[in-house]
């Protein structure tokens, strides 16, 4: 077994951090490795929105249509959570394989399943696993890639996300077509056996840390589960006083799992995560706010694309796409900006999405699609050039001894944000009078209350920037160092 690269690599090496450089010195697997499972992941989530329709049809089950999203959203931001202590239990390989082999099962469940029970199931367990392999991706852009290289990385698992975005509903509707939804899970087989192959080849061998005395947190995890099950239940419906109950008990049950945490042994996120005194806390609340900030757009602009400028559901969709254009664009043309120009990146990219999202709020009834659809690329040029420095910054600037747990408990904040974000936006369209009926004018008023308040979350992100940023200079005497 080949030794593989790691950030502690002298400055000979990890100094000029070109794109060329990211597949030299034995990354190049590495780098398709980590692409290939969280593309996995990110295909996943827009294939199974487009054959939904085709599921439903095949095993029954409507009243279950949105449970299939829903414990998939649950089971991953668990999953998440639990990749740390599970790292400590059984090694970092043997994590990544573990979440690898949970996603594979849950595919060949779905593929197989006869009813709708057994398949939303399946999507619990596959959620699961695509959860543990997304987190171990994010922490293993620190242990295995040098300093100068991550930047690049993370800009490339952007790109994936994006290149998701725009295959995703093709690859779905082409299985949809043929009427073989099945075979949509099936494709998953081969990609998933060659980015097992690759993991237990050449990733290290690390030994679990003390196993004997690491047990699971079972009772933070339970709280987290039920947090998160009570933000996935409001996002699907009910009438605005029980989402907002349910929203409230989410954020106490998430609380609790915080502060539980803070006195266990086997941790599942870094000190003072949600501390604005600590970068580790303002990054993550800058995560979070920015998560909530794309999904009120993804979750309510479609359907305003669709009944009020009627824009057909692809037209509408491939609309959409252009925050993940604009977020992955901004992310590669943004990679390799060092010293200030990462200062500007952040604090810039929140003020575009304060911008853009505003735009929406106030143009959503008003201006034609072609405008709506700048303004969102608009927000995903902020949030590409933003969340990759944010992110960056975060790892490098993490509680010595904590930047495993710090990278890896990233996809469980973004998570939660977007929970959160599709519950609050649901119970504010709820409140402003949206009903099953989407007649237009109870369209554009519920749109437009959700996009408006909606602009609170990158506002609020845009201060938490700003500490930070602010936090960073006072830890290097001048900021960001080059």
């Amino acid at each position: 077994m080949t030794t593989p690269p790691t950030a502690r690599q002298g400055p000979a090496e990890a100094g000029a951090g070109s794109w060329r450089q990211l597949f030299g010195g034995g990354r190049g697997l590495y780098v398709v490795m980590l692409n290939l499972g969280i593309g996995l992941h990110a295909v996943d989530v827009f294939v199974v929105s487009t054959i939904m329709p085709d599921v439903v049809r095949d095993l029954g089950g409507a009243h279950f249509y949105a449970w299939s999203t829903m414990l998939y959203m649950v089971a991953s931001i668990v999953g998440a959570a639990a990749t740390a202590p599970l790292r400590r239990a059984r090694g970092g390989r043997q994590a990544y394989c573990i979440g690898a082999i949970l996603f594979l099962a849950g595919s060949i469940g779905c593929a197989l399943a006869p009813n709708m029970a057994l398949f939303i199931l399946a999507r619990a367990v596959q959620g699961f696993g695509g959860g543990i392999v997304l987190s171990r991706s994010m922490a293993m852009v620190g242990e295995l890639f040098p300093e100068a290289m991550k930047k690049p990385i993370l800009a490339l698992i952007s790109s994936t996300w994006g290149v998701a975005a725009l295959i995703g509903p093709a690859l779905g509707g082409s299985f949809a077509a043929v009427d073989f939804w099945r075979g949509a899970f099936w494709f998953n087989l081969p990609f998933v056996l060659i980015f097992l192959g690759a993991a237990l080849r050449r990733l290290p061998a690390d030994k679990p840390e003390r196993p004997a005395t690491f047990g699971f947190p079972y009772r933070r995890m339970g709280l987290l589960t039920a947090g998160v099950l009570c933000i996935g239940i409001a996002s699907e419906g009910g009438s605005a006083l029980a989402r907002a109950g349910l929203i409230l008990l989410a954020l106490l049950l998430v609380y609790g799992t915080f502060i539980l945490d803070r006195a266990g042994e086997n941790r599942l996120f870094p000190s003072r995560p949600l501390s604005p005194m600590t970068t580790t806390g303002s990054a993550y609340w800058a995560m979070f706010l920015a998560s909530m900030t794309h999904t009120v757009i993804g979750v309510f602009l479609p359907l305003a694309l669709q009944e009020l400028k009627g824009e057909t559901p692809i037209a509408a969709g491939y609309m959409m796409a252009a925050l993940a254009i604009g977020w992955t664009s901004a992310s590669v043309f943004t990679a390799r900006w060092q010293g200030g120009a990462v200062n500007a990146a952040m604090i810039g990219g929140m003020l575009l999405c304060v911008i853009g999202l505003a735009g929406l709020a106030i143009g959503v009834t008003s201006q034609p699609a072609w405008v709506l659809t700048l303004l969102n690329t608009l927000v995903g040029i902020g949030l590409g050039s933003s969340n990759l420095h944010i992110v960056a910054a975060a790892m490098r600037h993490a509680t010595p001894g904590e930047e495993s747990i710090t990278a890896s408990s990233i996809p469980t904040m973004r998570s939660l944000g977007i929970a959160f974000g599709a519950a609050a936006a649901g119970a504010v369209a709820n409140a402003m009078g949206l009903t099953d009926d989407l007649r237009a004018a109870d369209v554009a008023h519920a749109v437009t209350w959700v996009l408006g308040l909606g602009v609170l979350a990158p506002l609020c992100g845009f201060f938490f920037v700003l500490r930070f940023v602010s936090l960073l200079r006072r830890n290097t005497g001048a900021g960001i160092p080059d």
